[in-house]
């Protein structure tokens, strides 16, 4: 075998996987609209071809080796990727996504046979796989071997393909600018896929991508909510209220940093979750747990096609008037397009230099909203405070001094973390104001006697608590960070409750369809959690992060990621034997559930 020999065999590779990749597509489901099936070519050539011409590449080397060499690097090289496309395909199929370094280690770690239970049959039948693929790659040499292709033809090959991965990238940095379903939805059906994106650059140059709803594709898998619901509304309705702190910690509700909210724990009402967690250690992944009850892995699905949990959707059917004043950008994260893609005239930002003045302006503009509604109609309200998030509050809240901005540049695990803790609790004494703000206008209008108000964070905010020079978010699974405040206002409940069992943000929805929509469908229909009053054991909890998956069961986590390794550890960040392997698979299989 020669070096055109040598690309003969990665053509008929190209050829052989392009085709192979046409079963992603199969389970995924095919978008026949003319944009989606043009990208769809373009995208099958375009990104599978690229492991061709590695392959091809890896392999010129060898020739100086010898014909024999390069032909069994050659067979070597493309039995393994023909067996990591086989075993992704399998992979997708049951979890709808990719292999990873960390699922391979999971596999062949000390709990892969417990979390993935294979028979005798099953292992021969793999083994006789891998024989008959390595024969199949040993015939295509052969071929190969027989077919010198010019040079003149592998560089004009390498040209039209060279302008079909641009058309693949161009169309895809299109379709996200126009948020055009049938493409974007496409860009997680293909192992290693990742498509130009140029929406921040065109941001920077003065175009804003395109925020125009567009109906959902006629094709594609995503099957949400499993059944149609069934929701009834409850007379007299009652109004809704959710108040998001973004970056609150779970110690937070103290008299010394919130002295008004936690001298309301006492109040009949009032419901305390003390065991809460996030779906999320940052923002895209709490926001969107506690709205949908579904994990982060579901993101892009939604987005593409623009589709709206069934708590919002459900409220909207039942008349409920959205009330949606956010502090934050609505369209940064892009909640706009999904969460609220359906809500008229959304709000998208507030007005203020700082963050504790743009929070003064949400909670401002909700209060003209109460001026004006009609008080014959529900509200469905959502107020999204971010002071705690950058340590920002106004002079008369400097009540914890010393009080310093966090230089990351400078700190390290042996920073003394006290004047950066002092900042964050003078931002949330700020918080606690607000939120006593809105407590006390409710009142002075009538409103608590029928409305009912659910306040916790997006996620947690840890200031090198595991001792590991973490400050922040994002960046581990620690209760530091995704263990947050949970508080349930019900005018309807006679006494003070402080429930201790674990909860999540995937029971808030549940709770809200089933006791005031009067939704009758499981939960399981629409979400991946349960009542937040009903006490037995979640057998896991889902976490996320923007490029980790994380499995908690009791203390222990078990942490998958894309680029590499499984972490193990428990809500301390200490080393841990992590999740429990018996319900691993459960919970991986819940990032399928709601596809067909």
């Amino acid at each position: 075998m020669n070096i055109r020999n040598a690309a003969a065999f990665a053509l008929l590779h190209g050829i052989g996987w392009s085709l192979l990749s046409l079963l992603f597509f199969g389970i995924n489901g095919f978008f026949t609209d003319p944009l989606g099936l043009l990208f769809t070519f373009a995208f099958i050539l375009g990104h599978i071809f690229l492991f061709a011409w590695i392959l091809w590449g890896i392999s010129i080397p060898f020739a100086w080796l010898g014909p024999r060499t390069l032909q069994g690097v050659c067979v070597g090289l493309g039995g393994i990727t023909s067996l990591f496309f086989c075993l992704d395909l399998l992979v997708y199929s049951q979890y709808r996504f990719h292999i990873s370094p960390a699922m391979l280690e999971l596999f062949f770690g000390p709990a892969g046979r417990e979390i993935f239970a294979f028979s005798t049959a099953m292992w021969v039948g793999a083994v006789l796989a891998i024989v008959l693929l390595f024969a199949v790659e040993i015939t295509l040499s052969f071929i190969a071997k027989r077919y010198t292709p010019s040079t003149r033809l592998i560089v004009r090959f390498g040209i039209a393909w060279g302008i079909i991965f641009l058309l693949y990238n161009g169309l895809y940095a299109w379709g996200k600018f126009e948020m055009v379903p049938s493409i974007i939805s496409q860009r997680a059906v293909l192992p290693l896929a990742n498509p130009l994106s140029a929406n921040r650059r065109l941001r920077k140059l003065g175009f804003e991508p395109k925020k125009d709803p567009y109906a959902t594709p006629a094709t594609g898998t995503l099957n949400y909510p499993l059944a149609p619901l069934t929701c009834t509304g409850k007379a007299p309705f009652t109004n809704v209220l959710i108040l998001l702190v973004d970056s609150w910690r779970a110690d937070s509700v103290t008299p010394q940093i919130m002295p008004n909210l936690s001298a309301r724990l006492e109040q009949s009402g009032i419901s305390y979750f003390t065991n809460h967690l996030s779906g999320g250690n940052a923002t895209e992944a709490g926001v969107f747990s506690l709205f949908y009850s579904l994990p982060y892995a579901y993101w892009n699905d939604f987005t593409s096609r623009q589709l709206p949990p069934v708590l919002v959707s459900q409220a909207l059917a039942l008349g409920y008037v959205p009330a949606i004043y956010s502090s934050s950008k609505l369209n940064s994260p892009t909640f706009h397009q999904n969460i609220f893609a359906t809500v008229p005239n959304l709000r998208l930002e507030s007005q203020g230099e700082e963050k504790w003045q743009r929070d003064e302006n949400a909670v401002q503009d909700f209060e003209k909203f109460l001026d004006t509604r009609n008080p014959h109609e529900p509200f469905f309200g959502f107020i999204f405070l971010d002071a705690p998030h950058g340590s920002s509050y106004p002079a008369q809240d400097e009540i914890f001094t010393p009080a310093q901005e966090i230089n990351y540049l400078l700190v390290n695990k042996n920073t003394d973390p006290t004047p950066y803790l002092n900042r964050y609790k003078n931002a949330v004494h700020f918080t606690d104001r607000m939120i006593e703000r809105i407590w006390q206008d409710l009142q002075a209008r009538g409103l608590l006697k029928n409305t009912v108000v659910i306040i916790s964070g997006d996620h947690g905010q840890e200031i090198n608590d595991t001792h590991h020079n973490f400050w922040g978010h994002n960046s581990n699974f620690a209760k530091y960070q995704t263990q947050v405040p949970l508080l349930v206002w019900d005018p309807a409940q006679k006494a003070a409750k402080t429930f201790s069992h674990r909860t999540t943000h995937y029971d808030i929805a549940p709770t809200l369809l089933a006791r005031l929509y009067g939704c009758t469908n499981p939960a399981q229909d629409y979400s991946s959690g349960q009542d937040l009053f009903d006490e037995s054991p979640r057998p896991f909890s889902l976490i996320s992060s923007y490029t980790k998956k994380a499995i908690r069961t009791g203390n222990d986590l078990t942490v998958l990621d894309q680029y590499g390794g499984v972490e193990m550890y428990d809500e301390n960040f200490n080393p841990s034997q992590g999740a429990d392997p018996h319900v691993i698979k459960d919970a991986l299989s819940e990032f399928a559930r709601f596809y067909k």
